[in-house]
């Protein structure tokens, strides 16, 4: 057992990945989108990852192999899908992290921002290599420090005795609750870490499953708390604010200092980048071994048997956007990627052989229609940005293929 998960700190893990920089900024443009329907906004977020998480917990019941949707497509669908799953993970996820990185440093050191960011992915990515354990430990104590303050917000805006609301009605004709909804989605995405992790967890095909319920209920109630509670302290103003976990704070607890939420804002972004790049990682090694990357990706070794070749790649290119500067695009990438990644991994569940206590096939069609309506309401440039790199990154797999048959 030694280098493997026990439960309690998988669930840490996906409770890291989650509870990212995001929370403490997404509510005011989801506000903004949503009107006085943000609840209803961070329940639909909440079944679409609700059903994803399901899907990712049944397949990983059947499949230990690290990896997450890459492995399952794998198993039930194809190897063209499996790819497109994969590097629709690392697409996303790559950029997510340097936007997370960029975060990070904002929050905390704006004058060095870029170098700030550099040394957290090399500092996140130095704790990976020295083991799957190191991850955890790290997700255990940044996870539970931004956990306890979130509670702790929750806590401090329900004594306030909050009587405001929001007055505003949904944009786009009621469509703003959709985009909302896919704002607010990416919120939850961190529940898939736990499932790349396969056999690095003890007893994985029951405790993946399990895993992933807990810290996806534990994020889905504060989330959901916060919904009803930030409208309830601020009404409107949450819907114009620029900070609205301070300005929260603040109305709750006249003269909270902003730097305490902006410290627990860059150590909520340090535990997701931990997260993320332990992720990537795996999924890489698993492609390595699968020749989808080159095999190098697929080495193994030091003190945890970490993937450290895939996990110093990943770094760097991660670094290298980092020091590109602008991340907006960034956005619209990891947007759309993200969903595709969940999708396939609807359509693997849909594919799996029914077994007793599987749930039944129609929720996986569910999802995979719930992934496309909640894709194709992100921001139309995003849309764009986000078919067109997941178009190109096939097209050249496949050409890539085809050379090969005919050497």
């Amino acid at each position: 057992m030694k280098n493997k998960l026990r439960l309690y700190e998988a669930v840490f893990v996906g409770i890291a990945a989650m509870l990212g920089a995001g929370v403490f900024v997404v509510f005011a443009p989801a506000a903004a989108l949503a009107g006085y329907l943000l609840p209803l906004a961070v329940v639909l977020a909440g079944v679409v990852a609700f059903v994803n998480a399901s899907a990712v917990s049944q397949l990983a019941s059947r499949v230990s192999r690290p990896g997450g949707a890459y492995s399952y497509a794998q198993t039930y669908l194809s190897q063209n899908w499996a790819f497109l799953a994969g590097s629709s993970f690392l697409i996303g996820k790559i950029a997510s992290s340097a936007a997370i990185a960029l975060a990070f440093a904002g929050y905390l050191f704006p004058e060095q921002r870029v170098l700030v960011a550099v040394m957290s992915v090399v500092a996140m990515a130095t704790i990976n290599i020295l083991g799957i354990n190191r991850t955890a430990f790290g997700s255990l104590i940044l996870g539970g420090i931004t956990v306890l303050f979130l509670l702790f917000a929750l806590i401090a805006g329900l004594l306030s005795s909050p009587n405001q609301s929001i007055t505003a009605s949904p944009e786009l004709q009621g469509f703003g609750v959709l985009t909302a909804a896919a704002l607010l989605f990416f919120a939850f995405a961190g529940y898939a870490r736990v499932a790349t992790l396969g056999d690095e967890l003890i007893d994985s095909k029951r405790n993946t499953r399990i895993a992933v319920g807990i810290s996806f209920s534990i994020v889905f109630a504060i989330y959901l708390g916060l919904s009803f509670v930030m409208p309830a302290v601020l009404g409107n103003q949450l819907v114009f604010s620029i900070a609205p976990m301070v300005d929260f704070l603040q109305a709750s607890i006249p003269g909270f200092p902003a730097e305490a939420v902006i410290a627990v804002a860059g150590i909520a972004s340090l535990g997701s980048l931990l997260a993320l790049l332990a992720g990537m990682s795996r999924t890489a090694s698993v492609m390595g071994e699968d020749g989808e990357l080159p095999k190098l990706f697929a080495l193994r070794g030091g003190p945890g048997n970490a993937p450290w070749f895939a996990e110093i790649v990943i770094s760097l290119v991660v670094v290298v956007l980092v020091l590109s500067g602008n991340l907006v695009w960034a956005v619209g990438i990891s947007s759309f990627s993200i969903l595709t990644y969940y999708g396939v991994a609807n359509l693997a569940a849909y594919r799996q052989p029914k077994e007793p206590g599987f749930r039944p096939r129609s929720i996986w069609v569910f999802g995979l229609l719930l992934c496309l309506a909640i894709g194709f309401s992100v921001p139309l440039d995003s849309l764009i940005i986000g078919v067109l790199v997941t178009a190109t990154v096939m097209l050249i797999r496949i050409g890539l293929s085809r050379i090969n048959k005919i050497g």
